[in-house]
């Protein structure tokens, strides 16, 4: 079989807040993910909670390493408040992102954290 790849990446980010800041990390979700909406170039962003663990899951699906520094350059204020209320726990990125795409997670999650697995085969029907 022929290894079929596009260029879409989606990232998976777990992040553990804690109680005293419950609030304010929700609302700095809810702000950034508004931000995203009408700005961003993210194909889809979801934001799921599990309060009683206390964690955050966080999907975001991008259509190119280009469209991931777009955002990374318009969202830097939204990313900058969500973080001052979590800690990444990992970070998860499927596809093939650019050495500058990945450069920069590391740089800002460091190793520990992140795992990359390429993409081999897939399709979306978003336009």
């Amino acid at each position: 079989m022929e290894k079929q790849t596009n260029d879409t990446i989606l990232f998976r980010n777990t992040m553990a807040y804690d109680l005293p800041n419950a609030g304010k990390f929700k609302q700095a979700i809810y702000k950034a993910v508004e931000f995203a909406k009408e700005n961003a170039p993210q194909l889809m962003v979801q934001v799921f909670i599990d309060e009683e663990q206390q964690l955050a899951y966080s999907f975001q699906l991008y259509r190119s390493s280009d469209d991931i520094l777009e955002h990374w350059k318009i969202s830097d204020k939204n990313i900058g408040e969500v973080m001052k209320y979590c800690e990444v726990k990992s970070l998860e990125v499927y596809g093939n992102p650019s050495k500058e795409v990945i450069d920069g997670i590391l740089g800002s999650v460091g190793n520990d954290k992140v795992s990359f697995t390429p993409g081999l085969v897939g399709f979306h029907r978003f336009p």
